[in-house]
């Protein structure tokens, strides 16, 4: 629907007076005479962490036993010793223990190796890359959020719904909202002082030109007003919601603390965006000797803190198994440390889902830091919108052909992110997975999960933290495919646990947990 179409609908729905037009106030509107209810989702509701920067992948989610990694960054590595390990491989940065807590509840999946083809490492445009799900070599100037609602809510904007379709922290609109009738957002950084700036505001009544410009005018006016309307709303929903949790003060805390009020208070607004800047590290990215502090180190743990914080907030409010946050950047960094002690602009890098939906653990290889591209940077292993279909598809369920269309009619797989997914396992090894057992930790029954691909002797053992095998749950020859197995672990003492599937293509390892 182009803006004159547009128009004309809204005449014929009005009666020729526009919202905010012909001298009404905006006040008028608190509830659209023409809205339309949140029937376009499943209840679900996604929460976006922009890590605006370019953030270090390599640091954040370290390959402590790959040699290269401390040959390449000798004054920048994370110490062995310090990192939160996830696997025999692969560990968290150590200011992430908040979100390592999670990953061992299996509530955090690690998307590892995710970028494009053809990256760009400019930050303005490798970040419209991401906000409107295109190709690198392809311009877009609408979001792929934005497509999304307006898939949802095919009547937007002539009608529009009585709460918010998105919601963005902060004070300049993200593309990842736009459409081409407008935002399907609102922009605020606090509900209070939206409400009351805009409280009061009538229209501005200034007659309008019979142009080209002066239509463009009147469609301003009147996206510029479905924003306003809703400041009741949210204002309303956020006085009534609760925090049952503190938060952290400084970084992404603020603003997840507001989500949360906005959830709990019964917002039925299935998109936020929150964003946190200052990962371009390009100088004193780690103090040396000491890898818990440095700029890099303070994001990650205000990142982790209030992610925590967050998911606890959900579960105490009941609304855990409804929403979902997932982290992304617009690129990660160069393998090589720099000379100032930091990293430069680079190409793939993980990513984090969180929340009780998620299957959890670790999705894709470890990046190789020999097997790199011309530039020297770490090749992609999954498209980032791949990561967007399965959001879409088995989180907001949307159907696999309208996730086609919003990502440039494209058909792009999904990846075993969620529990409802039908897609395969994935592992660092192609011939075997482990996935992280389920409930972690577990109190009398938890389940294993294990993919062989070709027939193969295997052993599934659990062992104590020392070594010693204390359990044999299968051995021998096995047929390739994907097997379930309960455990009752009910007579087990509670701590830590290790379990290894061991085969003739190789070994994995995960972390139980029994309360």
């Amino acid at each position: 629907m182009n803006r004159k179409e547009f128009l004309h609908q809204l005449g014929l729905l009005s009666g020729g007076v526009a919202f905010g037009m012909g001298g009404v106030p905006v006040k008028a509107f608190a509830h659209n005479p023409l809205g339309i209810n949140m029937e376009g989702t499943n209840g679900r509701i996604l929460v976006l962490v922009q890590l605006g920067g370019g953030n270090d992948g390599l640091n954040t989610v370290v390959p402590f036993e790959n040699d290269t990694y401390y040959n390449k960054r000798p004054n920048i590595a994370i110490k062995k010793e310090a990192v939160l390990g996830l696997n025999s491989q692969t560990g968290l940065n150590p200011a992430m223990g908040a979100l390592k807590e999670l990953y061992d509840k299996g509530k955090v999946s690690v998307v590892q190796n995710v970028g494009y083809e053809r990256p760009n490492r400019s930050h303005f445009r490798s970040t419209d890359i991401w906000l409107s799900g295109s190709d690198s070599v392809e311009v877009l100037d609408q979001g792929w959020v934005g497509r999304y609602l307006s898939k949802m809510y095919p009547a937007f904007p002539v009608q529009a719904p009585e709460e918010p379709m998105a919601i963005q922290l902060g004070s300049v609109e993200s593309m990842l909202l736009q459409t081409d009738l407008g935002s399907t957002g609102v922009t605020f950084s606090d509900p209070n002082t939206f409400y009351a700036l805009v409280q009061g505001s009538t229209a501005d009544t200034d007659p309008l030109p019979d142009t080209l410009a002066g239509d463009e005018l009147k469609f301003m006016r009147q996206i510029a007003t479905q924003s306003i309307k809703y400041s009741d709303i949210i204002k309303t929903k956020a006085t009534a919601g609760k925090n049952q949790v503190t938060y952290p003060s400084l970084g992404i805390g603020p603003q997840l603390k507001i989500v949360a009020s906005l959830i709990t208070g019964g917002l039925q607004t299935p998109i936020y965006l929150t964003t946190i800047g200052g990962f371009d590290t390009h100088a004193n990215q780690v103090v040396t000797g000491n890898t818990t502090t440095g700029s890099h180190a303070n994001l990650l743990r205000y990142v982790a803190e209030g992610i925590a914080a967050f998911q606890r907030d959900m579960e105490k409010s009941g609304m855990a198994d409804k929403v979902t946050i997932m982290t992304f950047s617009e690129f990660g960094r160069r393998v090589n440390q720099n000379g100032t002690m930091g990293t430069d602009h680079g190409t793939a890098a993980p990513l984090f889902v969180v929340g009780n939906t998620v299957r959890g653990g670790i999705i894709g290889k470890s990046p190789s830091l020999t097997d790199v591209d011309s530039s020297g940077d770490i090749k992609y292993q999954f498209d980032y919108r791949q990561i967007y279909a399965s959001v879409l598809q088995d989180h907001l369920g949307v159907s696999s052909q309208i996730t086609n269309g919003i990502l440039g009619n494209k058909d792009f797989s999904t990846l075993p992110i969620f529990k409802s997914t039908t897609s395969p396992l994935l592992a660092e090894n192609p011939d075997l997975a482990l996935e992280q057992n389920f409930p972690n930790p577990f109190v009398d029954v938890t389940r294993l999960r294990y993919m062989l691909n070709k027939s193969m002797y295997m052993k599934l053992a659990v062992y104590d933290l020392m070594g010693k095998e204390l359990l044999i749950i299968r051995e021998g020859q096995q047929d390739a495919g994907t097997y379930t197995i309960p455990i009752n672990g009910s007579n087990w003492a509670s701590g830590f646990y290790l379990c290894s599937l061991k085969t003739d293509a190789g070994q994995q390892v995960i972390r139980m947990v029994k309360n």
